[in-house]
């Protein structure tokens, strides 16, 4: 099983920066968001889950053009079933992307590069109400490739609000043994 999330779609962040940033220049800003997740496999079939993100993206600036993009985000992800079994992973995502900012006035960012997410905890919710712990079934990092696109809103010189979609597409498979304690 290979998850793939599609997207942190419509990340907010709010960003105390200069409208214009220059060489030098470090941003932090606050990121929250939703995240749609859901499972690449050839056995089975699996629907969209949609859960919460959120956590802190600092950047740092090269020129008004490149950047480098990290931090530390909450990433709710996982998928359900064809049986309404609902997978709930929680892992601490550490992105590390550099970021091409473009437009006139390089309002518009472009941001690409690896990823490796922590599993903070695992858990299905069966069909029939229960929930069974599934840690032990799941890798404890996940390493990917992430992609997004966003641009930000100049409020004021020292004020921004970004929106953006952010992409992340898992490279191995979280399935330690190709075997969860349940049937799908």
């Amino acid at each position: 099983m290979k998850k793939l999330l599609l997207a942190a779609f419509t990340i907010l962040c709010l960003s105390l920066t200069n409208a214009q940033s220059n060489a030098g220049e470090f941003t932090l800003a606050p990121q929250i968001g939703v995240n749609f997740s859901t499972y690449s496999s050839s056995d089975a079939n699996y629907d969209l889950r949609t859960s919460f993100s959120g956590g802190v993206i600092g950047e740092y600036y090269f020129s008004d053009l490149w950047s480098l993009r990290s931090g530390l985000l909450y990433d709710s992800m996982g998928s359900k079933d064809s049986f309404d079994n609902v997978d709930k992973l929680n892992y601490l995502t550490i992105p590390i992307n550099a970021n091409w900012h473009f437009g006139k006035n390089r309002n518009w960012f472009l941001n690409f590069g690896p990823a490796v997410a922590f599993l903070l905890s695992a858990e299905t919710d069966l069909d029939g109400g229960q929930s069974i712990d599934i840690k032990d079934y799941i890798a404890s990092t996940d390493i990917g490739l992430a992609l997004g696109i966003g641009y930000k809103f100049d409020i004021n010189p020292d004020f921004q609000l970004c929106i953006d979609y952010q992409g992340f597409g898992g490279i191995i498979n979280i399935d330690k043994n190709n075997t969860l304690p349940y049937d799908v």
